[in-house]
């Protein structure tokens, strides 16, 4: 094994081999490589002494080189980093939405790869772990996603110097497979159009969340979590201008104020609200539970069903509640809102940014009057929403039907 003092620091008399004679060459060749010094008496010493030079300084770059290689341990195991890059990212991601991901992904990779000391991990043993859910069949974009987790949670790793690396799961993306969340499809007009007919629309989605859920989302983009768990009190006028007030987004950038467009209003959304209040209720949609995956579920599950009915029959795999996002920033481009109130509306990430300008843009500092103008420019071309309107009482029925149902089972559950 080589001695790790010979490769930091040689001396002349590690070289002694290349002269096939004693260490007493000292007495006749000095060498000091900081300062550039060689002296010899003869001119063989001479050519003798390049040889030496040479393999002094090899010896010293390979020394500076090992330096730079990661060390077999850095004192903090993968489950101790995690549970701090965790830390540190709920404070700016969803704990409903992004956190349980991120979560998800750390835990597959540490029990795959074992609580190894974080310096440990090589890029060999990440691509194994690829290896490993390629071998199970992922979707490539599943897939991704792992690898952006772990490619974020490295580079917190380096970034914090807990350990001095190269990134070992940089690089390991499956090309073209896209984030999901990135590639949904929007509606068209005609299929719109096919999801707000009044009579399969009224007949499948009865109850409040499903009833005003999509229809809020057509016309705001705002997320199904972001609707879902609305309070009452997130509803109010700002100088007479009626707004959704969404405090809890996916991101920092999610919370905004969005201006509620006119077609809600005509349909009697307002009514809604004051019927709720009137009924003593706090969320938007009492009869909802905060689950796994928030409160929306249940939502989403129906718009599902009611896309694949027959009578609608919107089935792509890429068209879901979410696609409302989709189209609502689509139909906001085509009539002419710039990026910057486009951003502001829907809650964008600063990441979409397509110039060095929008930095410069400010979304709490953009005027409601202006939002409620640029929400108002969406619409449907050829799609009629005027049989869409239920009266609250309905609702508020539903609704505590459903409330008084829970409270049954939860007696039930408990005596039995």
């Amino acid at each position: 094994m080589v001695d790790r003092k010979f490769l930091t620091n040689p001396t002349l008399g590690d070289f002694t081999h290349l002269l096939g004679r004693a260490p007493d060459i000292r007495e006749k060749i000095r060498i000091d490589l900081e300062r550039g010094i060689v002296e010899t008496d003869t001119l063989d010493e001479a050519k003798q002494a390049k040889g030496i030079v040479e393999g002094m300084a090899l010896a010293r770059a390979a020394g500076a080189a090992l330096a730079e290689l990661p060390s077999s341990r850095c004192g903090t195991t993968m489950e101790k980093a995690a549970a701090d890059f965790v830390a540190e990212r709920k404070t700016t991601l969803s704990e409903k939405g992004t956190m349980p991901k991120f979560r998800g992904v750390l835990r597959a990779f540490i029990a795959f790869a074992g609580n190894l000391d974080v310096a440990m991990i090589r890029a060999s043993v990440v691509g194994d772990y690829k290896k490993q859910m390629l071998a199970l069949k992922k979707a490539p974009t599943t897939i991704n996603d792992h690898l952006v987790v772990l490619t974020g949670f490295f580079d917190y790793c380096i970034d914090n110097q807990l350990v001095r690396m190269v990134n070992p799961a940089r690089g390991l993306l499956i090309p073209g497979a896209h984030n999901k969340a990135v590639s949904y499809e929007p509606f068209t007009n005609d299929e719109v159009a096919k999801i707000f007919a009044p009579g399969p629309y009224l007949k499948r989605m009865r109850l409040p969340d499903y009833h005003w859920g999509p229809l809020i989302a057509a016309f705001t983009g705002a997320r199904a979590e972001e609707i879902a768990s609305l309070d009452v009190g997130n509803v109010f006028p700002v100088k007479g201008i009626w707004v959704f007030n969404i405090t809890k987004g996916k991101t920092p950038n999610a919370v905004r104020r969005v201006p509620i467009h006119d077609k809600l209003l005509e349909l009697g959304f307002l009514d809604y609200r004051k019927a709720i209040v009137d009924a003593g209720h706090a969320m938007l949609f009492p009869h909802l539970v905060d689950g796994k995956n928030g409160y929306k579920k249940n939502m989403c599950r129906a718009f599902g069903n009611h896309l694949d009915a027959p009578d609608v029959n919107v089935k792509h795999p890429l068209k879901v509640f979410h696609s409302f996002r989709h189209t609502v920033v689509t139909a906001l481009t085509d009539a002419g809102v710039n990026d910057g109130l486009k951003r502001a509306l829907v809650g964008h990430d600063i990441d979409t940014r397509e110039s060095s300008h929008d930095d410069y843009i400010h979304a709490r500092f953009l005027t409601l009057a202006n939002l409620q103008e640029a929400i108002n420019k969406l619409a449907y071309e050829g799609v009629d929403f005027a049989g869409l309107g239920v009266k609250p009482a309905v609702f508020v029925a539903a609704v505590t039907r459903r409330l008084a149902g829970k409270e049954k089972q939860g007696k039930d559950e408990a005596a039995g």
